[in-house]
């Protein structure tokens, strides 16, 4: 299934697009807008092999995009020049698997956790903004992983912290590469890791407002 939307697709409460296992999508074009009334502006609990967004992906509340975890559910890659956001926490809520995510536009939360992983994500890239007004502009929890981060953009959150890799006694979260050319920032900690980072570049600005 290819879907192309130069339009809207609009739910009044839940998911203004849902994709459920075993639903597989080859191509998704949004150049339009993707809305939710409460949560999930676009909820993949399916495949979805290309996720292109020039427009918009939102939700008034919760998750502007939701990646679900489990068999057979993943998005292989995500390009994003458009807005991914979410009137209160979670621009985009990962508890699966995506391969490649490369913005160059706007991922952001309201409140918290303007990128929000529990999942794998093999590569992202950022030249954009990825941000939160509250807490955590990207935030790693419970054996999250990020192959390859590489930043050349803005990560930030208004209050604690612009990266947050934050683990639990039971997990470790990985963040394998870090490369960083852009500014990472917040008010209390540019970045917060009490999980493991294996190599961390800096050419650029990581600091605490």
């Amino acid at each position: 299934t290819s879907i192309t939307n130069n339009g809207t697709f609009e739910a009044s409460e839940t998911a203004g697009l849902r994709n459920s296992s075993p639903g597989n999508i080859s191509n998704l074009i949004n150049n339009g807008s993707i809305t939710a009334g409460t949560n999930h502006g676009l909820r993949n609990g399916g495949f979805i092999n290309i996720l292109t967004n020039t427009g918009t992906i939102s939700a008034a509340e919760d998750r502007g995009l939701t990646n679900l975890g489990g068999s057979a559910r993943s998005i292989e890659t995500l390009t994003n020049s458009g807005t991914i956001s979410a009137g209160d926490d979670f621009g985009i809520h990962n508890t699966g698997n995506i391969t490649t995510l490369t913005n160059s536009g706007t991922i952001s939360a309201d409140d918290d956790s303007g990128l929000w992983t529990r999942g794998t994500i093999t590569t992202l890239t950022n030249s954009g903004t990825i941000s939160a007004g509250g807490d955590d502009g990207l935030k790693l929890v419970q054996g999250a992983t990020i192959v390859n981060l590489n930043n050349s953009g803005t990560i930030s959150a208004v209050d604690d912290y612009g990266i947050r890799n934050d683990q639990s006694n039971s997990t470790e979260n990985t963040i394998t590469t870090l490369t960083n050319s852009g500014t990472i920032s917040a008010t209390r900690n540019g970045i917060w890791n009490d999980g493991k980072i294996t190599t961390l570049t800096n050419s650029g600005t990581i600091k605490a407002t």
